[in-house]
């Protein structure tokens, strides 16, 4: 999953730096950023159920 957000980020960037349409580049930014925020929370909970604090 982690892979999956990195190479998200990356065709994001890639998109800016090629000046693609402005409506794609956000689209891919917001679901980036979607999607990340879910692997976050992903991994706080989990951590948090074998009793890790942080």
């Amino acid at each position: 999953m982690d892979t999956l957000i990195f190479a998200g980020l990356l065709a994001t960037m890639l998109g800016i730096v090629r000046r693609a349409a402005r409506t794609k580049v956000l689209a891919a930014w917001w679901i980036m950023l979607a999607l990340t925020l879910l692997l976050l929370a992903h991994h706080i909970t989990s951590s948090l159920k074998l009793g890790l604090s942080y």
